[in-house]
């Protein structure tokens, strides 16, 4: 019997380590954001971005209603522009493919600018056609990361 508490008492103490050094630690979520005015629209994205263990496990990207901004260029045969439908169709799985699984790191080398003097995406995925709202998502995905508490 003593061998069996002692057995017992020593699986108890393993997994809390365990849950004490890594498994358990508790996610993070932080919100980012990145906008600008051009052309009379108040372009952005806003993002709620949840990291747990150096690793990102979600992220929510916001409607336009939710907030406030217009995170895909509207169709405008004027300059070319047709891919609204399809941008906004791709959103769940661009970032599943490459923020949701990815490290804090890998996320944070994406090397992406989104101002009014034009967006770009240097280093990191973009949406096929919508290299804009790809550095939109990008930025305000890094600037998240930078409210974590880890990053302080």
């Amino acid at each position: 019997m003593k061998k069996l508490l002692v057995i017992a008492l020593a699986v108890i103490l393993v997994v809390s380590a365990v849950c004490v050094f890594a498994a358990c630690e508790k996610p993070e979520t932080v919100t980012g954001e990145v906008h600008y005015n051009s052309h009379d629209v108040e372009y952005g994205v806003k993002v709620d971005v949840t990291v747990k263990g150096g690793v990102i496990t979600d992220v929510k990207l916001y409607t336009d209603a939710e907030s406030g901004y217009r995170r895909t260029s509207p169709d405008n045969a004027d300059y070319g522009w047709d891919r609204f439908d399809e941008t906004e169709a791709a959103y769940n799985d661009y970032i599943k493919d490459n923020f949701v699984g990815k490290t804090v790191e890998e996320v944070n080398a994406y090397v992406a600018s989104a101002t009014a003097e034009g967006q770009t995406v240097t280093t990191g995925p973009k949406i096929s056609g919508s290299t804009q709202s790809s550095a939109r998502i990008i930025v305000a995905v890094q600037n998240a990361l930078t409210k974590l508490s880890t990053a302080k």
